[in-house]
């Protein structure tokens, strides 16, 4: 109403100034320099629009008293259809690899030769790393001519003792020591096979951690980390309240910020336990990375399916009204006259469900077909007539 008041005071405005003899008459005043004469006629011109502005209000009013398309307000409305509804709990997770390993020597020892590069693919079992064994090797030729000495007695012995000559003593005293310097050659050679630090899968070489000449140790001293990225989890945390609706084999979408990348996948298992400090428990996803996009300890957003409906009703979160007992209720459209577009407006309780971006599920209150208010909510009562067009 306003604008349209606005719209006629510039046209008057306008008129007034285009009426030359009215226009020449104000101009002789102003041009008079009479301040008395001025302010008399500004007042004048002020009067008029005061008058043709209340007169607009009027006309307006009645306007609206007989216009029929005003006494309807006007909203817009979608109708109901249903459709399949999935919902899901998003968790924070995190890459790791089962094959991401940091290699120690299995005995103590001096490096003397790295056989790879980082970056360098190898093969399980390959040689890495070599420790300096020359002492345990002259160790071994030593008791291998021990052990053929020993052997010599223990047969000689053994045969006086068969023929009853010999005495049980010596006898078992030359078998003992046979047998324990063959033992001896045994763990010679287990430690002159692990002075060589080999490849325990196929994988890459991704850091060296010692230098040639470096004095390492087990368990104490690390030399290289070896990794196979082919295939790697992601792992997350799950709060307890879920573990009746996720399984094995859940569905779940892994998106990965860094790369801006959504991979759909599986829950490759449930943890069993859970966690008494924060009440989660745990599950994992397994994925190929055949582009080794994926990291170890990369994070990732991960959403479980715990629900589903394939026949959902589904509107916009926006269409629904809160009262103050914290019930929820739409406005249903019950058609009056189709050639009009006229509806009544028939308040509606509905039951929520779960909600999913900007919909939300309707489990009871509406039906397929129904046809609800979008916009203009706020115009409108229970059981008031509107108007609603076709979109």
């Amino acid at each position: 109403m306003k604008t349209h008041i606005n719209i006629i005071l510039t046209l008057t405005i306008l008129l007034f100034s285009c009426n030359d003899e009215k226009l020449s008459d104000t101009k002789s005043i102003i041009n008079s320099n009479d301040l008395k004469l001025i302010q008399d006629k500004k007042s004048s011109i002020s009067n008029t629009i005061n008058s043709l502005q209340e007169e607009l209000e009027m006309l307006n009013d009645a306007i609206i008293d007989l216009d029929e398309n005003k006494k309807f307000p006007l909203v817009t409305n979608s109708k109901i259809e249903s459709k399949p509804f999935k919902h899901y709990i998003e968790v924070q997770g995190s890459f790791e690899s089962d094959k991401n390993l940091i290699l120690y020597p299995e005995i103590p020892g001096i490096i003397e030769k790295i056989y790879v590069k980082e970056g360098q693919k190898v093969i399980k079992g390959s040689d890495l790393i070599k420790l300096s064994n020359e002492g345990l090797i002259a160790k071994l030729d030593q008791t291998k001519l021990q052990v053929d000495l020993a052997k010599t007695t223990y047969e000689r012995q053994s045969n006086l003792w068969n023929q009853k000559i010999g005495s049980e003593i010596e006898f078992l005293k030359a078998k003992t020591n046979y047998l324990s310097l063959k033992k001896n050659i045994d763990q010679l050679n287990d430690q002159i096979m692990k002075s060589k630090i080999a490849a325990p899968f196929d994988g890459t070489i991704d850091e060296l951690i010692a230098d040639p000449g470096s004095n390492v140790n087990p368990g104490i001293s690390p030399v290289l980390r070896i990794i196979n990225l082919d295939q790697v989890k992601v792992k997350a945390e799950v709060p307890e309240t879920h573990i009746a609706k996720i399984k094995e084999k859940s569905e779940a979408i892994v998106f990965i910020p860094t790369l801006k990348k959504t991979i759909e996948s599986k829950i490759s298992s449930v943890g069993n336990v859970i966690n008494p400090s924060n009440r989660n428990f745990r599950i994992e996803i397994v994925l190929d990375n055949n582009e080794n996009d994926f990291k170890p300890n990369m994070t990732a957003k991960v959403f479980i399916n715990d629900y589903e409906n394939p026949n959902a009703i589904l509107i916009s979160q926006k269409n629904i009204i809160e009262n103050s007992l914290g019930n929820f209720y739409v406005f249903k459209l019950e058609l009056i006259n189709n050639d009009e577009k006229k509806y009544k407006a028939i308040k509606t309780f509905v039951r929520l469900g779960r909600s999913s971006e900007n919909k939300i599920e309707i489990v009871e209150g509406l039906k397929n077909g129904d046809l609800i208010v979008e916009d203009g909510l706020r115009l409108i009562k229970d059981n008031q007539i509107v108007k609603s067009p076709d979109y």
